[in-house]
């Protein structure tokens, strides 16, 4: 059954509390399954970098708007909220040591009474890492051992691990999670080794702005990856965060993904199923209050009962 989330807009959008809450209750009232935030922590002035989730290659916002921390705000709207799953899209692990990552996913499961859901990712931009003293050269290698160690302190009664950037030993790691063995872990990225990562060490592969044969294209590698190591695809995950608009009049050939009237939206829905999606993330256009709940009830309403 495919099943829908919406993306609050903590980088630059909706940073107020009330209107936080606010929009939450209403993506709950609405009966989506999940409240997304993304995670920046600082935002610099210049960025060289290249965004590698649209065209332009640019984030978008710039250093001198509002960024949220996303534990602080996701521990903030559990408790405005009962039902909603609540996930980080993505977590950027390196910019972070594995055991206090693992503490604040472990803390808001607990808070959440079982809510969470961790996606992780290795970041892309190099500006913010030197800003953070984190290792970007070795991200991805940072960002296995990450993996590795929070399913070591979420399972193990004297959690253990030896590794090239991190070792954890002789400590206690309580009190554990709500959800056993561990919450969801759902990795994100396109390339061949995220996808790797994805597909070895994940509960799901988390995907952004990919269209649906892209997205096929990696289930079929994550689906082989999977059998060479003998896992299972059962409870495997796939979901995309994608831009999401409704309008009234049909959006031409170039449009992306979830936009345009309900009909061409729901036919994009329908090649996202057929492409092994599970999970359907909003990203609602526009960054304000007002764009973000007037996507999410005109999709609640002329999408999702269709589906």
């Amino acid at each position: 059954m495919m099943r829908f989330g919406v993306a609050v807009n903590n980088l630059g959008g909706v940073t107020q509390s009330d209107l936080l809450v606010s929009l939450a209750q209403r993506v709950e009232a609405l009966e989506y399954d999940s409240l997304w935030v993304s995670d920046h922590v600082v935002m610099p002035v210049e960025i060289e970098s290249r965004y590698p989730y649209n065209s332009r290659g640019v984030l978008g916002i710039s250093s001198d708007e509002n960024v949220l921390e996303p534990f602080t705000t996701l521990t903030f709207l559990a408790a405005s909220t009962r039902r909603l799953r609540l996930g980080i899209s993505v977590l950027v692990l390196p910019y972070r040591h594995p055991v206090l990552n693992a503490k604040m996913v472990a803390t808001l499961d607990i808070l959440s009474d079982g809510r969470t859901i961790l996606g992780a990712g290795v970041g892309w931009m190099k500006e913010e890492f030197d800003a953070l003293d984190a290792d970007y050269l070795h991200r991805g290698q940072v960002t296995d051992e990450h993996i590795k160690i929070f399913k070591a302190l979420c399972t193990q009664d004297a959690p253990s691990f030896q590794g090239k950037h991190y070792q954890v030993n002789g400590i206690k790691f309580l009190p554990k999670p709500v959800q056993k063995p561990h919450p969801p872990v759902w990795v994100g990225g396109f390339t061949p080794r995220a996808v790797h990562r994805a597909a070895t060490l994940g509960d799901g592969w988390h995907v952004v702005r990919m269209r649906p044969h892209e997205v096929a294209r990696g289930r079929d590698v994550v689906h082989q990856v999977r059998s060479e190591h003998g896992l299972k695809r059962d409870g495997f995950q796939i979901s995309i965060r994608t831009t999401a608009e409704v309008t009234d009049t049909p959006l031409g050939d170039g449009r992306t993904p979830l936009t345009g009237t309900p009909e061409q939206i729901l036919d994009d829905v329908r090649r996202y199923q057929e492409a092994g999606v599970e999970h359907v993330i909003l990203g609602p256009r526009g960054s304000g209050y007002e764009e973000a709940v007037r996507t999410v009830e005109r999709f609640a309403n002329d999408v999702i009962p269709k589906v």
